[in-house]
């Protein structure tokens, strides 16, 4: 699921500028009436001058930061310490405001960037982390979005919206029992959001829970209008429940409504996959980029069909890609390792492989390969080393599907 751009405009943020600037420092009233200036942009709805205004007092306010910060402690006197904590705190407020741009005209992967900037700055910027793992999760970088979601939770374990989100990461990433947890506990609360019940359904039915499952999935369908993003719904709960025909019916028609649905070509592409249509699959996964370049999803499992058909010269540009707009997605980093290891890139090869095991390392098959690749470069006791690893987890996940490809990233 993506976040739509009203849902954007809702991270929470906290207006840092009353208490900016309280220190009695005499250049301090350009640096105010700037960051008032741009502050004053942004809240009128003129983003791109509100933009320019807080990049250029970025600019101003790091470079007199820097200056400061390299005096000994000897020579800081009390007003120096103070500018300190005003330039870190206007860094940190100014990256907040560039994120909720960012969010706010759905470039999510620039606004988790700058929210990790605050978070660098100032760790206990009001909401940060919560906005931090927005951003990531709307950037479809689930793997990466569950920690600052879990930290935002710790700190307000009452937050329904925290709650949403992390349990929605959780679905993606397959954690499946912590994720029941929360969204049970949103069920019961009113709302209109279908994705928490798709999201419970799903977890249900993954969980060996198919009662409970189709329950959830019963109250979804009763609930939706007909519309193209309910049918891709509805198609995603009868696929939860391996009910693979009525799954593809409801695909279908959503793309009779509306051609440009998001999501129905790749659904349709992983039920083609997991049928081995390889051929179909490609097609399904191609006609989703037409439409949606940024899904991630569809261009690495685009690749893992050319993999599949021996066409790796045709793979690995889109891993490529992939890896570069989501740096955190281990399965794209495997894949792209793996057919590098083929070509002989030895090189490139044990950085992917070793980056997957690094994101992911309950992952057998990640082990095996990188241990090859060890092997292959004379780089004997790592490769040891990763055989072992590779046996111990083979031992434990003996029952699971090692090569089946992730729904999501």
């Amino acid at each position: 699921p993506k976040i739509s751009k009203n849902q954007a405009v809702r991270l929470l943020f906290s207006l840092v500028f009353c208490t900016l600037f309280t220190a009695s420092v005499f250049c301090q009233e350009g640096l105010k009436a700037s960051y008032e200036a741009a502050q004053k942009l942004f809240e009128s709805g003129k983003d791109d001058q509100a933009g320019a205004a807080f990049h250029a007092l970025l600019v101003e306010t790091n470079r007199d930061r820097t200056a400061l910060s390299h005096r000994t402690p000897g020579q800081l006197s009390e007003n120096d310490r103070k500018l300190l904590r005003t330039y870190t705190q206007v860094l940190a407020s100014g990256h907040n405001f560039l994120g909720l741009i960012a969010a706010r005209h759905e470039r999510f992967a620039e606004a988790a960037r700058r929210f990790a900037e605050v978070r660098a700055l100032q760790p206990d910027f009001a909401d940060v982390d919560f906005n931090l793992g927005l951003a990531l999760f709307g950037a479809q970088r689930y793997s990466e979005a569950a920690a600052p979601l879990k930290h935002a939770l710790s700190r307000d374990p009452s937050s329904a919206k925290v709650k949403k989100y992390l349990g929605l990461t959780l679905v993606e990433t397959q954690q499946y029992l912590e994720a029941i947890k929360l969204l049970e506990e949103l069920r019961s609360l009113p709302s209109d959001d279908s994705r928490i019940l798709l999201a419970l359904g799903t977890a249900l039915a993954r969980s060996d829970r198919p009662d409970e499952s189709r329950q959830v999935f019963e109250q979804l369908l009763k609930s939706q209008p007909d519309t193209a993003e309910s049918h891709v719904l509805w198609g995603q709960a009868f696929a939860a429940q391996l009910q693979k025909k009525e799954a593809e019916t409801e695909f279908r028609r959503a793309l009779e409504l509306d051609p440009k649905v998001s999501s129905a070509h790749f659904f349709l592409g992983m039920l083609s996959l997991r049928t081995e249509r390889l051929e179909d699959a490609q097609h399904e996964f191609a006609a989703e980029l037409v439409n949606h370049s940024e899904d991630a999803r569809a261009r690495y499992h685009l690749a893992f069909v050319l993999l599949a058909q021996q066409k790796p010269d045709q793979a690995i540009p889109l891993l490529r890609q992939v890896v570069t707009e989501q740096p955190g997605y281990a399965e794209a980093h495997y894949s792209l390792g793996k057919a590098l290891l083929q070509q002989e890139n030895l090189k490139e090869a044990i950085e992917h492989l070793e980056t997957a095991t690094r994101l992911d390392a309950g992952k057998s098959y990640s082990h095996y390969q990188l241990a090859r690749a060890y092997q292959r470069a004379s780089r004997t006791a790592e490769a040891e080393k990763e055989f072992k690893i590779t046996h111990e987890l083979e031992n434990k996940q003996k029952s699971r599907s090692p090569h089946a490809p992730k729904d999501i990233p």
